[in-house]
């Protein structure tokens, strides 16, 4: 049985371009409701 190696976000290239999206998610401040528009804002800035 082979096992896999702990997670790391370093190795993982997708989370540097996750990273600055998912913090912009988390500085708005917004309700549930229009979660599908702060993140579709922070993916403009961060483009």
């Amino acid at each position: 049985m082979q096992y896999l190696p702990p997670y790391s976000p370093d190795l993982n290239k997708i989370e540097h371009y996750w990273f600055p999206i998912k913090n912009q998610v988390r500085k708005s401040k917004g309700s549930v409701e229009d979660f599908r528009e702060r993140v579709d804002n922070a993916v403009k800035l961060a483009s």
